[in-house]
């Protein structure tokens, strides 16, 4: 076996450089003090008090690295966009897919749907309380409708609204981000009151649980979307292949 025509060389030598870099970026960490990071989880903590939420995590991921929800809702945005772009170009518009009706998945979607999307908005409202929050809730919701759609390909969701949802939550967040910077001098400025002695209530930590729920608006639909344009392309490739089969 010729090991050149298996593995090109500009790929091994890539391989090895990259290994190496590696190996040294490990040795330089592993000789760095460990004493200089054994408060970072302390200071987080104290900081924390600042938002007034009862899970620490949420007040680093919505409020001090705020600026990185932002960019992975862009990701998420640029994602469905591209997902609409290529599949909606391959789906014929109008036509009716036929798919063997389960009754079993039928009568299930329509039980479970309330439900899923009550558990995902649970998720949503109590993520400065406990693990959770906007993605999480929002990826949710999207289940509950890939029930529909698994239990009826042919099912619709109205566009105009899954876009109204999306692009309102988008400039919703925005706009906190901007009146905490103006406000306060801070993108994303903590604004709304957040006393310390509300901690652990459904209502506190000020702008925070309103980020999530915007999140969660806008991850939902459009993960939604997604979905949506996934299970009706797979299902109109399946009647294409029986159509092939029957001529």
């Amino acid at each position: 076996m010729n090991l050149k025509k298996v593995i090109p060389l500009k790929s091994a030598i890539l391989s090895l450089v990259s290994s190496a870099l590696m190996l040294s970026i490990i040795s330089v960490l592993s000789q760095v003090k460990s004493s200089l990071f054994k408060n970072v989880g302390l200071v987080y903590l104290d900081i924390n008090l600042k938002t007034a939420t009862a899970n620490a995590v949420t007040s680093v991921v919505t409020f001090f690295r705020g600026i990185d929800t932002v960019g992975e809702v862009t990701v998420l945005f640029l994602a469905t966009t591209g997902v609409a772009m290529i599949l909606s170009s391959s789906q014929r518009e109008g036509e009716k897919i036929d798919y063997e009706k389960s009754f079993i998945l039928d009568i299930g979607s329509r039980l479970l749907f309330s439900v899923i999307i009550l558990f995902g908005v649970y998720i949503i409202i109590h993520g400065h309380l406990s693990p959770g929050g906007g993605f999480q809730g929002g990826v949710v919701i999207a289940t509950a409708f890939l029930l529909l759609f698994l239990a009826n390909p042919n099912l619709k969701l109205n566009h105009s609204i899954l876009t109204l949802c999306e692009s309102l939550s988008g400039s919703a967040y925005v706009l906190i981000a901007l009146v905490g910077f103006f406000k306060l001098g801070i993108l994303l400025g903590n604004f709304l009151p957040h006393p310390v002695s509300q901690i652990g209530e459904l209502i506190s930590g000020g702008i925070i649980p309103v980020i999530y729920i915007i999140v969660g608006i806008k991850v939902g639909s459009e993960m939604t979307v997604i979905v949506e344009y996934f299970i009706k392309r797979e299902a109109q490739y399946e009647q294409s292949k029986k159509e092939v089969q029957n001529v």
